[in-house]
């Protein structure tokens, strides 16, 4: 297998020991809401997977049910590195609706949004979406802490009374990873040289080194080693030791009740891993995320009398796993193949591609029906918003409400971050098109509140209302 090597200085270190992740460490411990539109998230933070991960959750806590629960302890979801928080009101908003129905009592469920750095947990604390006793915030550490130290309550989590729930969407792509190479039953483990003073100018220099299979001197980690030494060939592995050792963190938080759901670009499968080559790191501004081997995450959660689930290899662009961890959880794995293996994100997003593309061939009942499909995204509907406006006048009345209904429901998932797209303007124009004055009026506030002062924003806003 070659491997790529440019001439420089800087001697080569285990990936996960890299510059590469401490400058990527750095970014994210400064890191306000305003960064995370430089970050791919689309495809994992929307309302579709927002409700498929509720409904997975509730078959988690009918499974629960069935043992003890502490009525008098909140029931805790975590997410990991949770970004502007969008997924979190969204997720809250879909649980609720979920909870309301089952024939049983459940402990309160607080959701609690972490981050490394305490400026995120600051904006969160004053946006209006996290208003309540259902919301908390924690730094964490997912490189070292064992337990969380909520900033609302003030109280520190070190063991929990009911099981646990972790979302951790596009968090183990950015995490500290090593990478080893497998051929001929030996072991090299990939070195890596970093040049730079960030990570838009870094410069990579690959290199490899011989290692035996007890390299770490950890049982879970080198049992892994000798598993791939054995069963694969010829190939570049990514081991996960930074997440493997969160895993066994949030395990003995959770008392070994643990669901963790992944979202992310991932290896699911050992037949995935096949004929890889040393880590591509893709940048995102002053981020970069690798691909992530979410088999390794559910080899050690097997080895520990867990299981994954995941839809297999045609889930690489963006797999949804869950990781499960004490008892047998049938409810759980039945809500799983109806919510997230039957049609998944991955799906979703390939045909919200394809739908973009003949937008315009397309009508707007035909149009609304995926905007209804995709749970009311917001970025779905920006994609085919050009499409929407140049029919919406002429549409039979029917579609025409049925359109205005996509607009509210779009808008009331919304959550703001500083440098994405002005939704509300969006919206705004079709409610114009609709004739509906007085929603396109509050949708032009909208966007002058959230986005500014803006000339295009105030003309519409004044249009409308000079019609009124």
């Amino acid at each position: 297998m070659d491997v790529a090597v440019s001439t420089g200085h800087g001697v080569g270190k285990p990936f996960s020991e890299s510059r590469a992740f401490a400058l990527q460490r750095a970014f994210y411990a400064e890191a306000s809401g305003e960064a995370f539109a430089e970050i791919p998230h689309q495809v994992v933070d929307n309302p579709f997977v927002s409700s498929a991960y509720a409904r997975v959750v509730v078959g988690f806590l009918r499974d629960c049910a069935r043992g003890a629960l502490d009525l008098d302890e909140p029931l805790y979801v975590v997410e990991l590195g949770a970004g502007a928080g969008r997924f979190a009101h969204g997720f809250m908003r879909e649980l609720a609706d979920w909870t309301a129905a089952l024939p049983f009592a459940l402990p309160p469920i607080v959701y609690v949004l972490t981050d490394l750095g305490d400026r995120m947990l600051e904006e969160w604390d004053a946006h209006p979406a996290f208003a309540g006793d259902r919301f908390d915030f924690a730094r964490f550490d997912v490189e070292t802490d064992s337990t969380l130290r909520l900033r609302r309550r003030g109280v520190t989590l070190e063991r929990l009374a009911n099981p646990l729930v972790v979302i951790a969407n596009y968090l183990f792509d950015s995490v500290p990873v090593d990478a080893f190479a497998f051929g001929g039953g030996a072991i090299e483990e990939c070195l890596l040289a970093v040049d730079g003073q960030d990570v838009p100018s870094m410069e990579l220099r690959w290199s490899r080194r011989a290692v035996g299979p007890d390299h770490y001197g950890e049982p879970d980690l080198d049992a892994l080693l000798e598993h791939y030494r054995t069963t694969l060939g010829d190939t570049v592995v990514t081991i996960p030791r930074v997440g493997i050792d969160c895993l066994r963190r949030l395990r003995a938080l959770a008392d070994d009740r643990l669901l963790v759901l992944v979202g992310d670009k991932a290896h699911a499968t050992e037949a995935s891993l096949a004929h890889g080559s040393e880590p591509e790191l893709d940048r995102h501004g002053g981020s970069f995320s690798v691909m992530v081997n979410v088999h390794a995450l559910g080899w050690y959660a097997r080895r520990h009398g867990g299981d994954l689930l995941h839809g297999g290899d045609r889930h690489v662009a963006v797999a949804a796993a869950a990781l499960l961890l004490g008892g047998e959880h049938p409810e759980t794995r039945l809500a799983y193949a109806d919510a997230i293996e039957r049609f998944s994100p991955q799906d979703l997003s390939f045909l919200a591609e394809g739908v973009e593309q003949a937008a315009e061939h397309l009508s707007v009942a035909e149009l609304v029906a995926l905007l209804r499909l995709s749970g009311w995204d917001a970025s779905t509907l920006l994609g085919v918003a050009s499409a929407l406006r140049t029919q919406a006048a002429e549409a039979d009345p029917a579609a025409q409400r049925d359109l205005l209904h996509a607009l509210h429901e779009t808008y009331a998932r919304h959550v703001f971050v500083p440098g994405e797209e002005d939704l509300p303007f969006a919206l705004g124009l079709l409610a114009f098109e609709l004739d509906a004055l007085e929603d396109a009026i509050r949708f032009f506030e909208a966007s002058l509140a959230e986005h500014g002062p803006d000339d295009a924003t105030q003309r519409n806003l004044d249009l409308c209302r000079g019609l009124l």
